[in-house]
């Protein structure tokens, strides 16, 4: 079974109620909070909550799929509406049920409370552009955490907009009368509004990045208490300048060593300054780097470094995360950073690429789940 959905309309019509409820609802109810807080319409609401839409998906077309036999399972999404901060966080996925009877995975009493011997899931989702994934640990320990990736439309809400909307009047009544407005437009510089395109009802695709433990990812992540910034490796790119590069920075191993997951780990060198707790620093602000892959740490000469990237040389053959560097060639490796100086909490990143370093633990969660199925 593939680890890759399609996502209709019908995958996400209950999620989208909720969203919309919330919106319409906020300033009255328990959840005012999270809504309020970015002042955002609509649009930006749904685009802060989307992320609840993948909790079904993945359960209902992935997982759940693989073990149901011929029972009717379908996950039980957390569609209550209470303040996190009053009541605790529910997990994602508060229970399954098999052939309509709901078992739950936790129950609220004046808070929530997982139910013994069912087990605990976390869904985290991130959108396919990002190189870089985080948890904060809202009582996650001892958790499952399975791992999502969206490539939703950038016109996702299409679909779920009234047809009439879009209909052939509406669009006609969008025309511009040129000859009043336009003097000249050699260079096709302005045009006509174009008709919506109605055909494509799905909104994207969701992938199965992994299932593992909470514990396991922040074990393995970069830990980042409050005020600490994050930067990492982001885009390689081949350098096109005719212009040689003189003079060389290092070797990269004379930067970082190989830790026990393969991944290369930046020392002190790469840093500005440590004090006398260890706290790294670049360019006077409190700054981790996250661990990456390179498939030879001997392969590689940096040329030039700056705050934005590092210019490499490419001494053999080998792999820069999922780019493959080819012998004798320069390349341009940019670096992204992630503010966080004036954030309050801790989190714990990793390089999207490092999932697959994680312990998976798909097995383990399925053999679960099935003893709740057998046994209903």
């Amino acid at each position: 079974m593939s680890n890759d959905v399609i996502v209709n309309i019908e995958d996400i019509k209950k999620a989208v109620y909720f969203i919309s409820n919330l919106t319409q609802m906020q300033g009255n109810r328990p959840m005012r909070g999270a809504l309020n807080s970015k002042g955002d319409y609509m649009g930006g609401i749904f685009d802060r909550w989307i992320n609840i839409i993948p909790e079904g998906v993945v359960f209902n077309k992935i997982i759940l799929p693989k073990i149901a036999d011929k029972k009717d399972v379908k996950v039980i999404t957390d569609y209550y509406d209470y303040d996190p901060k009053q009541v605790g966080i529910a997990p994602d996925v508060i229970g399954i049920s098999v052939n309509k009877k709901a078992i739950p995975f936790v129950k609220f009493d004046e808070k929530w409370m997982p139910v013994n011997g069912k087990p605990q899931i976390e869904v985290k989702t991130f959108k396919k552009n990002q190189k870089m994934v985080s948890l904060r640990n809202q009582g996650y320990d001892n958790k499952y955490l399975v791992l999502a990736e969206t490539n939703f439309r950038v016109d996702y809400l299409v679909p779920l907009i009234n047809e009439e909307i879009y209909s052939d009047d509406i669009y006609n009544e969008l025309y511009m009368n040129d000859d009043v407005f336009i003097v000249s437009n050699e260079n096709q510089m302005i045009a006509q509004s174009r008709k919506i395109d109605m055909e494509r009802k799905d909104i994207g695709t969701i992938s199965l990045l992994g299932i593992t433990t909470a514990s396991e990812f922040m074990n393995k992540a970069t830990k980042c208490d409050a005020g600490v910034s994050v930067e990492y490796f982001a885009e390689v790119e081949e350098n096109q300048s005719k212009r040689s590069i003189t003079g060389s920075v290092g070797m990269l191993k004379d930067y970082c060593s190989i830790n026990n997951d393969g991944l290369l780990k930046l020392n002190n060198n790469w840093y500005d300054k440590i004090d006398f707790d260890g706290m790294t620093y670049k360019y006077n602000k409190k700054i981790k780097t996250l661990d990456f892959f390179v498939s030879d740490i001997e392969a590689i000469e940096i040329l030039k470094m700056c705050k934005s990237k590092i210019t490499i040389k490419v001494h053999k053959d080998c792999i820069w995360e999922d780019t493959k560097l080819e012998k004798g060639k320069n390349y341009d490796i940019t670096i992204k950073n992630l503010d966080r100086s004036g954030s309050t909490g801790e989190e714990y990143f990793l390089l999207k690429t490092s999932i697959s370093k994680l312990k998976n633990e798909e097995d383990k969660l399925l053999f679960d789940l099935k003893k709740v199925i057998d046994n209903n």
